[in-house]
């Protein structure tokens, strides 16, 4: 279930003029990596953020690398 994004129709007419019809106009790619920063920051020790984060993504490329086979 998704919820409606009625902001966003706030700004679909500056959007058109500026990028043209908004077919395809996606925000939720963004949005979902937005919450996985967010839960990777959250599970840190606070001492060093952007190194945990660092590791965290680290590890999230190293589990991609091998459930598609090395590619």
């Amino acid at each position: 279930i998704t919820k409606a994004k009625f902001h966003f129709l706030l700004h679909l007419p500056a959007f058109i003029q500026h990028f043209g019809l908004a077919i395809l106009f996606s925000t939720e790619r963004f949005e979902s990596f937005n919450h996985i920063f967010h839960l990777s920051s959250i599970y840190s020790n606070r001492q060093a953020p952007s190194c945990d984060t660092c590791h965290t993504f680290g590890g999230f490329d190293v589990v991609k690398h091998i459930i598609t086979g090395g590619f």
